[in-house]
């Protein structure tokens, strides 16, 4: 790479023919041998290198096995924070995770892919039009507020975009080397499903049949979504066109989770995933998270623990106490208990939902989670984001970490996949 470097400064610059002579073989062992970086930098040569770059790249980003998920925090106010995101990211919400890219919302309501390893970006289109929202503001006193074309004033102010427009955003690929690559948001408050390809200039509504919809996962060109009840819809996806439907499976909702539900339902929120496990098979998550817990990490009614002597009691809020963990049985078409992931280590959160093989520190048979309780990470400005750590199916019992000493960390932190390379 020093020697093309080298030769772009000279005065008398080879023709460029002498650079596309360059065999393909030899051109793939010169890459193996960069940093991705560098291996971009190299498109820039010649039309034969940003053919055979991008190939390379391709390949590579397809060929390495999955690798455990960072930890991203964001930059606080009084710390230096994770240098690779830019400062005009930390006032956007962050809507998801996908294939070592961020999703951000930024100030239009516009979702914007971020690749915090290589400090590029890639803008998508407004999204509002899904809502029928004429305009997204900002004010100093309210925050951010939404205009909707069925009424002639704002229906409210919210401080988080995210709640009001995007609940989760995905990718179909990692758009490194490609172009056939699309988003799919959740959104609306009837948690429906939009598609958009790359170069399209609007977002398309899936004709989904479940929704509310929790979660969305896209595999092998195939999109997965979590609806209703846990039924399971699968649809074709290359990209290129809008995806089709394939695939409706209506399943009851799991009988432990939901006997487990009926009796402390008050008591805890439930929030649902969608992961495929590194055999391939659909895996459903249940994730519960206590309402207020005391400090037994049992959940609990504040009136129970309020009396003439102590009116405010030492609780903790919403907590993720418990996770119950199925997979898909295609043939009886219901959700088998999972009692243990083996090798496996589930990541779930805000991100695009995956499971790896545990390495590297990480724990086998556990369930690694950050917060994505947006109703709850907003009502209180002194607390959210710190509902992260990690579950053992071994012992059942939740470790919270404890990375940041502030009372809220916003954005949320997230889980991002490491560089290919």
């Amino acid at each position: 790479m020093d020697c093309v470097k080298r030769r772009r400064c000279d005065s008398t610059p080879a023709p460029s023919s002498k650079w596309a002579d360059i065999p393909s073989e030899i051109l793939d062992s010169i890459f193996e041998h960069l940093s991705l970086r560098d291996v971009i930098a190299a498109e820039s040569v010649c039309t034969r290198w940003f053919s055979s770059a991008k190939s390379f790249i391709t390949f590579k980003s397809q060929s390495q096995s999955p690798q455990c998920p960072l930890l991203l925090l964001f930059p606080q106010e009084d710390e230096n924070g994770l240098e690779n995101v830019p400062e005009e990211f930390i006032e956007s919400a962050c809507i998801g995770s996908s294939h070592g890219w961020l999703i951000f919302l930024d100030k239009r309501g516009a979702p914007l892919l971020f690749n915090p390893h290589l400090r590029i970006h890639i803008q998508f289109p407004y999204i509002g039009s899904l809502l029928g929202v004429l305009n997204i503001g900002k004010s100093r006193e309210y925050g951010c507020y939404i205009t909707y074309d069925c009424q002639e004033n704002p229906i409210g102010y919210v401080k988080n975009l995210r709640e009001n427009l995007i609940h989760k955003a995905i990718i179909s690929s990692d758009p490194l080397g490609i172009k056939n690559f699309g988003a799919v948001v959740i959104y609306g408050y009837g948690n429906k499903l939009a598609y958009c390809k790359n170069g399209d200039d609007s977002w398309t509504d899936l004709d989904g049949k479940h929704k509310p919809y929790e979660d969305i996962i896209c595999s092998k060109n195939r999109l997965c979504a979590l609806g209703s009840n846990a039924s399971v819809e699968v649809w074709d996806f290359d990209g290129w066109n809008k995806p089709v439907k394939r695939v409706e499976i209506e399943i009851n909702f799991p009988e432990k989770s939901r006997k487990f539900w009926s009796k402390f339902g008050d008591l805890y929120t439930a929030r649902l995933y969608l992961v495929e496990s590194i055999m391939g098979e659909l895996m459903l998550v249940v994730r519960f998270v206590g309402e207020l817990v005391n400090g037994d990490d049992q959940p609990v009614h504040e009136h129970d623990l309020l009396t003439e002597e102590d009116t405010h009691p030492l609780v903790s809020p919403y907590k993720t106490l418990a996770f119950h963990v199925y997979k898909l049985d295609l043939n009886e078409k219901c959700w088998v208990e999972v009692h243990s992931l083996g090798d496996q280590s589930l990541f779930l959160g805000g991100n695009h939902s995956i499971s790896v093989l545990a390495d590297k520190g990480y724990i086998k048979n556990s369930i690694y989670f950050t917060d994505d309780y947006w109703y709850r990470m907003d009502e209180d400005y002194l607390y959210g984001g710190h509902d992260m750590g990690v579950f053992s199916l071994d012992n059942g019992r939740a470790e919270l970490f404890s990375y940041c000493h502030q009372l809220k960390i916003q954005p949320s932190p997230c889980w991002v996949n490491p560089s290919p390379w």
